[in-house]
């Protein structure tokens, strides 16, 4: 792990940034959820069992002796009903956060500062409390004495880590702590900072296990700002931050230009610049935002005073994403270069001999289904769970094969002339055979069979007139819910929905170099789906599938397809992205981006793209070559038109790749 390997606050340059940024943000809808205490402040929000948790402060005001903290729970994000309230005997409670254990507990954190007198200082420390159920919390108890402050805490790898700082002006400096059970701390860097008053600390990891901190400064006795940002960020108020899909960073916190509000901004840690996106409806004494992305939409809880009285609010914003930018091709003349020849990656389209990443680490060789689930329950993040070359694992009957976040599962496929192991399963109902139950998963260099090659055309014709259409199961090869999944050089077929399914929660899959074929039943049949999900799809060979790609067509759909060779064989257009209208969910709207570059269509009896309504942000096809005739035979856009641009692409035949 590279502990805090980019400190925000040191490398956002002064000021607001100008720059554009590859997101935007629409709000959506914002309401009053709570405002039954004279002061109601400092929220944090949950998704935790499908239900969202917001845990905020009530008092008689800003600074009292009487703060708890209560907890609401919704469905919805719309309709909320207390579930908890927190105190404790002779303390403030304060800044509540939510997180959740590695136990599956819902873990409270908070503030505790032993207050004589409203509007008299006190010095802060931290307790916890837990929860099973989301209803029933237990007592709080102090884990950080009054002094230093534990604001946040973030778990990571089945450890919380988090910043504590002076809860006066005495001792300004910030320490990293860390925590295995989330109330017995230790100190991890006992000085990780001390210029000026830094405060409240949010960290936050990436799936590379970095960890990014996001850092309040505030002017302290006359001396100038200590904020590197400039004015609009001094004090910049319960300050908060999440990734998102796309592997971009949504901040929020407290804003000054303008008069104090509570706003969204983009940062970018690559080059240290923070550009605000959207003011919330807030004012005078407002901020501390929690941040959940879920679906189509940012939630984002917050507390203000701009219509009076000091309430809770709960907003929804949609962000929208530009088409991701298209990597460098290795020719001196890119411009010029059309279809899946132009593939730079050096590695052969659809995997096999040749392919270059087969592992060579092995932390646990398996020839078993027994040995493989016993392996997986043991591996941990970073470790490779390796199926023997020669073997074939029936799954018939058995359960899925869940793949813990972080570890790899391989075989040899394309080494010294292996075909890589074999998994396979008569069930027709085996959905999923590999589960990706965690980030950062790789899946590579396996063959997955599946139960059903065939499209029973006229079958599932009759069944779906009938209404009976889903009385056959469908099954799935691999169902990931969760960021940065790997998939690469496998043979996936025979999946009678999807070879490769990418559920709400997958962003930034990369599905590459594989051979993905004979997934093909009628009305379903894709190679690799998204719904809710992100991808970069490349140099993958595709044939006998009714899509190869498809997408649901949701907001937060989309994907980047490049250097992909599609054969002749096809019963529908290849790549795909529905609309509103197969929804019939009153939009037109097909996804978020769709970036097409770079493939070679070969089935020229289906068009090649078909996209069944209007992207958010754009269709973007290009450099590509079809072996139809003209782009009006091999593109559509349907159901709506917009946001959809063709340009520098071949047609007609040309030397067919091997």
């Amino acid at each position: 792990m590279r502990w805090c390997g980019i400190l925000l606050w040191l490398l956002l340059g002064q000021g607001l940034a100008a720059a554009a940024v590859p997101i935007k943000v629409e709000l959506l809808d914002v309401r009053k959820i709570w405002d039954q205490a004279p002061h109601n402040a400092f929220t944090d929000l949950i998704r935790w069992n499908d239900r969202f948790y917001c845990a905020f402060r009530e008092g008689r005001g800003h600074v009292s002796t009487d703060g708890k903290i209560r907890i609401l729970e919704s469905k919805d994000a719309d309709q909320w009903q207390p579930t908890g309230l927190a105190s404790l005997e002779g303390y403030d409670l304060r800044d509540a956060h939510l997180s959740v254990t590695p136990q599956g507990e819902l873990m409270l954190l908070g503030g505790a500062a032993p207050r004589k007198q409203d509007n008299q200082p006190a010095p802060t420390g931290t307790f916890v409390s837990f929860s099973k159920d989301g209803k029933t919390f237990g007592s709080p108890q102090i884990v950080i004495n009054p002094g230093r402050w534990l604001w946040c805490v973030t778990w990571h790898n089945e450890k919380a880590y988090g910043v504590s700082y002076a809860a006066d002006v005495n001792m300004p400096y910030l320490e990293l702590l860390a925590s295995s059970d989330g109330v017995n701390w230790q100190s991890h860097v006992a000085k990780l900072f001390g210029e000026g008053y830094p405060s409240e600390v949010t960290l936050r990891f990436d799936s590379n296990d970095t960890c990014f901190a996001l850092v309040r400064r505030d002017q302290i006795q006359g001396q100038p700002s200590s904020a590197f940002l400039g004015p609009e960020f001094n004090g910049f108020g319960g300050p908060n931050l999440v990734q998102i899909a796309g592997g971009h960073w949504i901040g929020a916190g407290r804003m000054h230009d303008g008069g104090a509000h509570t706003a969204l901004t983009y940062i970018n840690v690559k080059n240290g610049t923070m550009t605000k996106l959207l003011k919330l409806p807030s004012g005078g004494d407002t901020s501390y935002p929690g941040l959940v992305c879920c679906d189509d939409t940012l939630y984002v809880s917050y507390y203000s005073s701009h219509e009076g009285k000091t309430s809770i609010y709960l907003a929804k914003v949609i962000v929208i994403q530009a088409p991701s930018e298209i990597s460098a091709i290795s020719s001196p003349d890119a411009n010029n270069v059309f279809g899946a020849q132009a593939n730079p990656t050096k590695d052969p389209i659809g995997g096999g001999k040749g392919y270059s990443r087969i592992t060579t680490r092995k932390d646990y060789v398996v020839k078993t289904y027994e040995e493989l689930i016993a392996s997986l329950k043991k591996a941990t993040s970073g470790q490779v769970v390796y199926i023997a070359d020669d073997v074939e694992l029936d799954i018939t009957g058995k359960e899925k094969i869940v793949t813990p976040a972080g570890v790899t599962l391989a075989s040899s496929r394309g080494q010294h002339n292996s075909q890589g192991a074999l998994l396979y399963t008569n069930d027709l109902a085996a959905s999923p055979m590999i589960l990706a139950d965690g980030n950062n998963v790789r899946v590579t260099s396996l063959r997955l069979q599946g139960p059903d090659q065939e499209r029973r055309t006229e079958q599932m014709q009759k069944l779906y007139e009938q209404g009976q259409y889903y009385s056959i199961p469908n099954s799935d090869g691999i169902i990931c819910e969760h960021p940065d999944i790997e998939v690469d050089n496998c043979e996936l077929w025979g999946w009678s929905h999807a070879a490769v399914f990418l559920k709400r929660g997958a962003s930034n899959a990369h599905i590459h170099h594989n051979h993905i074929h004979h997934n093909q039943r009628s009305g379903l049949g894709y190679g690799v789906c998204l719904d809710q999900a992100n991808a970069l799809i490349e140099s993958n060979l595709f044939d006998w599938c009714r899509h190869h790609i498809a997408g649901t067509g949701n907001p937060c759909t989309s994907y980047e397809a490049r250097y992909n060779l599609v054969l002749e064989n096809a019963n529908s257009h290849s790549f795909d992205m529905h609309g509103g209208a197969d929804r019939g969910d009153g939009t037109d709207i097909a996804g978020d981006s769709i970036l097409i570059h770079h493939n070679t269509f070969r089935a020229t009896s289906v068009p090649a793209v078909v996209i069944r309504g209007r992207p958010a942000l754009s269709a973007e096809i290009h450099h590509n070559w079809f072996l139809h005739p003209d782009a009006q035979k091999a593109i559509l856009q349907t159901n709506a038109a917009g946001n959809m641009n063709i340009y520098d692409n071949k047609f007609g035949p040309m030397e067919l790749l091997k």
